[in-house]
């Protein structure tokens, strides 16, 4: 039928959304629900029950629109999880990727395998953020660790379905799985008093895992029978919603602001790093795709930013216009990091506001800059950068990229880039189109000469 649509669903940290899109990959309509984390006696955490409660009130935000869905895909945070008996989920808390929990976890994983080890085993840096560290934590604090376990996505798709399933992407963020074979680590989960648990299998993203049951549709208000896939982590599939692809480098301008390139990922070989490498270079799954990417992680500007305008207590639309075309001289690196924490030096606030705005924008742009020429050496991509994310709506930002770039730019007209990944996923399991032969996003070169107003930067 030509009026069926596609359904995105984005569980995101703060927000959980379900874009309707067409066939032409357009959206018609967002239904939103406020991700129900809350704080509790030891963290950051929600229950199974009010993620579904809020699930299911961001697709009745949809309205007539959820009667029309073809397929689903899933998108999501990653390392929050639970666990599923025989007869439904278990009553861990889910617990929030940030929470402070698991780093004793991580100690004792770094003490028994040492840091290249565990990087060898399974493309990554231990860390507190990792599934394995958050259950370790509540399996030694009275929890039932039993079931088989899978993320908040895989999770959905059990409510709406009843099937059991992982995609690659989020199997990665558990930090006991080896992205290039597809497989857990026994080993790893051995020594964290987690070996007896079960995994739930690890699929490509746009794999039907199930249809919708009668269940599954009257909780949800989906038709009945129609196909559910996992469409993965949600950094990966936010580069599909954009319109990205394997010859650029995607640098996703945000709170955080991980930088993605395509990797052709050889067993045999060891997972990639640079000289001094600061932060988290990952090997994760290229939505869709048995091929892989890399993920670099350690810059969260959303964060320096927002201390930053705290401690100058200043309006952020303000500061924004006053630093346009503001010379500075970059931050580095270190004292970024610092800045994410809440540190902010004295000698910065002792400048005018709108210079230190300035350096802190040009502070992030250059360490992005150095990064994304280490992950093209080590990738051998040799395209354009593609900005996308919500941080191009500050045109200090964009103007400190231009300064610097080595490659041409182009930035994404898409904001809601995750569900509507999630979506574009989801008519791979429909059978609309085959991986990457998706309808396309807006994409907008970039010159040196930037816009006069966010509203220029927008599709035309």
């Amino acid at each position: 039928m030509r009026d069926e649509l596609l359904l995105g669903i984005d569980l995101g940290t703060s927000s959980i959304k379900a874009n309707a899109i067409d066939r032409h990959g357009r959206s018609l309509g967002i239904g939103v629900a406020p991700t129900p984390f809350a704080a509790s006696a030891f963290g950051v955490e929600m229950s199974t029950e009010a993620l579904f409660a809020a699930i299911r009130a961001a697709i009745q935000d949809l309205g007539v629109l959820a009667t029309r869905i073809a397929a689903v895909g899933v998108a999501s945070m990653g390392e929050t999880g639970t666990a599923i008996y025989a007869d439904g989920p278990s009553d861990l808390p889910l617990v929030a990727w940030h929470d402070e929990r698991g780093t004793e976890i991580v100690d004792e994983l770094l003490e028994a395998f040492g840091e290249a080890e565990i990087h060898r085993r399974t493309g990554r840096q231990a860390r507190s953020v990792t599934s394995i560290a958050k259950l370790g934590w509540l399996a030694r604090h009275g929890y039932d660790a039993r079931g088989t376990w899978t993320g908040v996505a895989g999770l959905t798709v059990w409510r709406l379905t009843g099937a059991l399933a992982q995609e690659h992407s989020l199997a990665a963020t558990s930090g006991a799985f080896d992205p290039t074979r597809g497989e857990y680590d026994r080993e790893i989960l051995a020594r964290v008093g987690l070996d007896s648990l079960v995994w739930a299998p690890a699929r490509i993203a746009g794999t039907s895992l199930g249809h919708i049951s009668a269940d599954g549709a009257a909780w949800s208000g989906l038709p009945a029978g129609i196909p559910v896939t996992i469409a993965g982590h949600d950094h990966p599939v936010g580069v599909i919603g954009a319109g990205g692809d394997r010859t650029e480098v995607i640098d996703s301008m945000g709170t955080g602001e991980p930088l993605v390139v395509a990797w052709e990922a050889d067993p045999a070989q060891p997972h990639p790093a640079w000289p001094d490498q600061l932060g988290d270079l990952t090997v994760t799954a290229w939505p869709g795709t048995p091929r892989h990417m890399l993920l670099w992680e350690t810059l969260r500007p959303g964060l320096a930013t927002r201390h930053l305008q705290r401690a100058l207590r200043v309006k952020r639309d303000d500061i924004e216009f006053r630093a346009i075309r503001v010379e500075a001289e970059p931050l580095d690196l270190a004292t970024l990091v610092d800045m994410q924490e809440g540190r902010i030096p004295t000698d910065l606030l002792a400048r005018p506001a709108e210079e230190a705005w300035a350096a802190t924008l040009e502070g992030y742009a250059s360490a992005s800059a150095e990064a994304e020429a280490q992950l093209r050496a080590l990738s051998g991509v040799t395209g354009p950068t593609l900005l996308i994310g919500g941080g191009l709506r500050s045109r200090r930002w964009v103007e400190a990229k231009l300064r610097r770039a080595r490659h041409p730019l182009a930035m994404a007209a898409e904001r809601e880039a995750v569900s509507r990944g999630a979506g574009l996923l989801a008519g791979v399991a429909a059978g609309w189109w085959t991986p990457e032969q998706y309808p396309p996003a807006d994409t907008v070169p970039l010159s040196a000469v930037v816009p006069e107003s966010p509203s220029a930067l927008r599709h035309g």
